[in-house]
């Protein structure tokens, strides 16, 4: 399977994220999410680092999917996809990290 790169931006920072053909706008749009969930992490509070407020809004992000899940919801494809964006947020932001 052929994998395309969508160019995205979180906090003012540039990504390209490969994805299968097809699911270019999946990714635009979790990536337009996740931007305003951290953006809404950095206004709630000025003094927490980038590392704090991704945790924050990974959590926020968790807890929406499982409320979403109990509720029966979601499918096993879109729980899917949602552990496979996690996978490369962690591999880029894991790359990105001087400390690591």
């Amino acid at each position: 399977m052929s994998k395309e790169g969508v160019k995205v931006r979180i906090l003012d920072r540039n990504f390209t994220i490969a994805c299968p053909p097809g699911e270019q706008e999946s990714v635009e749009a979790a990536a337009e999410y996740l931007n305003r969930q951290l953006e809404n992490m950095q206004t709630q509070s000025k003094v927490i680092g980038l590392e704090h407020t991704l945790v924050l809004a990974a959590l926020n992000i968790t807890n929406e999917l499982l409320a979403t899940r109990q509720d029966g919801r979601v499918d096993d494809d879109a729980l899917s996809r949602v552990r496979e964006l996690r996978d490369r947020v962690n591999s880029v932001t894991a790359s990105r990290d001087p400390g690591n």
